[in-house]
């Protein structure tokens, strides 16, 4: 029978802030894709967009808004200024090509 008390529990490491308040900070200073954001929070990018999607809609209640520079096919030039996705998009739809330089994110 083991003793209770015995088996340490891991202690979480300390933040100084959460990763949606260093998100508002980086994304006030300049616009970022969100690979840059993950990268800059330590943080991976699976991680990084459901904080993203909640920042959105929090900044629409406090009156500022999370503008989404459309992403663009690097191989016609094909801008994807209709999608609302946060997700850098599979393929372009005019070309095909994969060569898609991703969406950049930045508060106004």
């Amino acid at each position: 029978m083991a003793k209770e008390g015995s088996k340490k529990e891991p202690i979480p490491a300390q933040r100084g802030e959460t990763i949606r308040q260093g998100m508002l900070a980086l994304l006030q200073q300049q616009s970022l894709t969100v690979r840059e954001l993950s990268t800059q929070l330590r943080s991976s990018e699976r991680e990084v967009y459901p904080h993203l999607q909640h920042l959105r809609l929090s900044l629409q209640r406090s009156g500022f808004a999370l503008k989404i520079l459309p992403a663009v096919c690097q191989d016609c030039g094909f801008l994807f200024s209709k999608r609302d996705r946060l997700k850098k998009p599979g393929r372009c739809p005019v070309c095909r090509s994969e060569l898609i330089q991703p969406p950049q994110n930045q508060i106004d």
